[in-house]
């Protein structure tokens, strides 16, 4: 692809959605050129749950990202997740066809095979799949079997299903955004690409993206992906669970949260405390802030320990040498790292930061723009242009104008 060309990714999050439109380089990294963040609404746990609220909070998204880009994106990688993902490594198998060698149709014969094995309920659909290895007439860990000479291929198929309606929800939102789906993306895979080294892939990996509305959690093992999953618990539980034992509102939580919270009380002097506003909106008090770090605490645990089964469960936890990687807006908290390695067997933990860009570092530094950044990342690799128009002769009103004109109801 051309480095005159632009790529883009949308995260569309419980808490935030995130547009980023970037221009890929031949030594492979990523130019970030726009950055759209807003706080997302129309959401809950990834799922829309008001349509006319996420349209506008994606549109606003991607007309900020447009406009800090001076350029329009037609086409973008978008992101799925949601306690309604589920995941299966899938064997396929074909016979070779008579030949002086595996061609491309041998290796789609062999794929569509393993998907063929996927098993679907009637509401559920492959949403995400990717090639794990290749065996060529029993010897495995082929990663290109093409000009090989074999009798037999065989393919291991990571398969990610969800829930067709739900997927198709987050589609055409971003399409009456105005922006056409290029590729769903499972969103934990595409954090990996942002945030996990290789040599992290390879010896094995848990990456735990903390969002919103859920936990995506993703383990990578011999250089791919091995186990993806969505847990139904996030930091907004966390802000629910201060609302609640504080009698604040929602939003106020949020800010002391964000503001002064901490995952673990003991490195919280008992003398700190801070002013919040009760929940009648006439009343304020002090709250120590040793008691929202013991509130925190359990969830954070709760988290942890919900991963932990996870991952258990799909065989592959003690294949995670590398340790675990930290993303997303519930991992910034101080003091969490120690929490998740403590639950997590004293594995070696680190938050994540997107590695391999270059532009507007400053602007993706935060763990919460790394789903983003991984999208617009496999768009850069795929080749998937996000087809720009330039907007130096489209003025600023002309653009609010036909922004509205998608989303507002047609009569």
């Amino acid at each position: 692809m051309s480095e005159d060309s632009f790529v883009a990714g949308i995260d569309v999050g419980t808490t935030k959605i995130c547009t980023i439109i970037g221009r890929p380089h031949s030594d492979g990294r990523l130019e970030v050129v726009g950055v759209g963040l807003t706080p997302s609404a129309g959401l809950r746990r990834g799922i829309i749950v008001d349509r006319e609220d996420a349209i506008a909070t994606i549109g606003e998204s991607i007309e900020i990202a447009q406009r800090q880009a001076e350029t329009e994106i037609a086409r973008a990688h978008v992101g799925v997740t949601g306690a309604h993902i589920s995941s299966v490594n899938i064997t396929g198998r074909t016979n070779v066809a008579p030949g002086p060698a595996i061609s491309e149709n041998d290796v789609q014969r062999a794929v569509q095979s393993a998907r063929d094995a996927v098993p679907l309920p009637q509401d559920r659909e492959i949403i995400h799949e990717v090639v794990r290895s290749f065996t060529v007439d029993g010897e495995g860990d082929v990663t290109r079997p093409l000009g090989m000479s074999g009798r037999r291929l065989d393919v291991e198929l990571h398969a990610v299903t969800g829930t067709a309606n739900i997927v198709a929800n987050v589609e055409r939102c971003v399409a009456d955004a105005g922006v056409e789906v290029g590729r769903r993306v499972l969103e934990p895979i595409a954090t990996g690409t942002a945030i996990i080294t290789e040599a992290e892939r390879d010896l094995g990996v848990i990456l735990v993206d903390v969002g919103g509305g859920t936990s995506d959690v993703a383990v990578f093992i011999h250089g791919s992906i091995a186990h993806t999953s969505a847990i139904p618990v996030g930091g907004n539980h966390i802000t629910r669970d201060i609302a609640r034992l504080l009698r604040v509102g929602f939003d106020e939580a949020e800010k002391l949260k964000c503001r002064f919270g901490r995952a673990l009380p003991e490195g919280v002097p008992e003398d700190e405390s801070v002013q919040v506003m009760l929940a009648d909106g006439k009343r304020s008090e002090h709250v120590p802030l040793r008691l929202v770090a013991e509130i925190i605490e359990p969830r954070l645990e709760e988290i942890f320990t919900l991963v932990r089964g996870n991952v258990v469960r799909s065989g592959k936890y003690e294949q995670a040498s590398a340790g675990v990687v930290l993303s997303g807006g519930g991992s910034q908290l101080p003091g969490t790292t120690n929490i998740a390695s403590r639950v997590l067997d004293d594995l070696p933990t680190r938050v994540g930061m997107s590695r391999g860009i270059i532009g507007l570092v400053d602007a993706v530094s935060s763990p919460v723009h790394s789903t983003a950044v991984g999208l617009a990342m496999l768009a850069g690799q795929e080749g998937s242009t996000a087809q720009p128009e330039t907007m130096d002769d489209i003025g600023f009103v002309e653009r609010i104008a036909r922004w509205w004109e998608r989303i507002l109801p047609r009569a």
